[in-house]
């Protein structure tokens, strides 16, 4: 289950949502969820209060006929604070005069499969394209990968570019692209550092001489 707090003045009201979590071209895609859903869907959080979420599983996914793992994202809208009165006055429980900013939270969840199969298997190249020096990496494994903490080195362990903190998830059977600016020292690189799930990872690189 999933535990929501409200640790502001006014009552919280919010949806939450669950969708399936595919990528495609690099991007990720949403669809919304049969397997899982979630109860209660729309929650009222008094000040200092919370609520448990559940995470209902349907349909015929389950984890002992699963082969390696389904993706899905918890999406969590907080919605506006509705007019007190039929005039739209506003008072302190109601909607705020002026700007009001609405938060969404975005959770991955997922359903593994008991034998874990082969986990993440990452291949990584960097390529020259039109838009300069990019980082391509492959998952062929049957589970995703977390990716955090990234650094490229060179042969001298050198750090030609850093990404501290979270660089993306990279789901089973897919590839994507990063859009990070890299330097044109990076095209020296040789080896890739990181965290993969939280373990400290590192692959060779193919060198930077295919433009595509």
């Amino acid at each position: 289950g999933l535990t929501l707090r409200n640790t502001g003045a006014t009552t919280l009201r919010a949806q939450v949502r669950i969708f399936m979590w595919q990528q495609q071209d690099g991007k990720d895609v949403l669809t919304p969820s049969t397997a899982l859903v979630a109860s209660p869907p729309f929650l009222n959080i008094a000040p200092g209060g919370k609520q448990m979420v559940r995470i209902i599983q349907r349909g015929g996914i389950t984890p002992d006929t699963l082969s390696g793992e389904r993706s899905f994202r918890i999406l969590v809208d907080e919605l506006p604070a509705p007019p007190v009165d039929g005039m739209g006055n506003d008072s302190q429980t109601g909607a705020q005069p002026g700007l009001n900013f609405l938060l969404r939270f975005s959770i991955p969840a997922f359903i593994v499969s008991p034998t874990g199969g082969a986990g993440a298997k990452l291949n990584w190249r960097l390529q020259n394209t039109e838009a300069g020096l990019q980082l391509v990496a492959d998952n062929a494994g049957s589970s995703r990968a977390q990716i955090t903490d990234l650094k490229l080195m060179d042969s001298e362990a050198r750090v030609l570019y850093e990404h501290k903190g979270l660089a993306g998830y990279l789901l089973s059977g897919n590839s994507r692209r990063w859009s990070f600016k890299l330097p044109v020292s990076a095209a020296a690189a040789t080896e890739i550092r990181m965290q993969v799930n939280g373990q400290p990872t590192r692959f060779p690189l193919a060198p930077a001489d295919v433009t595509d």
